[in-house]
């Protein structure tokens, strides 16, 4: 719905998304809420927003493709990774990896350069783009290594 949504109500949506980002994970565990399908169909959700968001502004001039590409290198990363691993034969029902310290981060950051774009912070968004995308490839290293690990001990 954020592409169809008045640029008035946009602020709005992003901090509620930023709440739940934060908020359903804690009370899905705190409250034994969890499921194999929340676990996996979480991130996916995130991630799609997030997708919206920087579409919608591509299109409106807001952000650049490139920024757009580095604010999405984990995410970009951990689907070469998947695509990589489905090339290979390595397929075999997935298994949630839960979010890492420098995901966490990275996402923090995506939300952050999403704010700056929102509030028209111009000379913050790209050292915040950057700072994306460092967290995001120290994120798709670490997520990397964890497969290779996990597929190394169950062989």
């Amino acid at each position: 719905g954020f592409p169809f949504l008045p640029e008035s109500l946009h602020l709005n949506l992003i901090l509620m998304a930023l709440l739940t980002e934060f908020l359903d994970g804690f009370i899905a565990r705190t409250c034994n809420w969890t499921s194999r399908v929340g676990e996996l169909l979480d991130p996916v959700a995130d991630k799609l927003f997030v997708l919206s968001v920087c579409l919608t502004w591509i299109w409106q001039g807001q952000l650049t493709l490139y920024q757009w590409l580095l604010l999405g290198t984990r995410d970009f990363g951990v689907l070469g990774i998947c695509i990589v691993l489905l090339i290979k034969g390595y397929f075999r029902p997935a298994n949630s990896i839960p979010a890492q310290l420098p995901s966490k981060i990275t996402t923090g950051f995506q939300y952050l350069v999403i704010i700056a774009v929102r509030m028209d912070y111009q000379t913050l968004i790209l050292p915040l783009v950057l700072m994306s995308a460092v967290y995001g490839l120290i994120a798709t290293a670490q997520y990397g290594l964890m497969i290779s690990k996990s597929l190394r001990n169950s062989s």
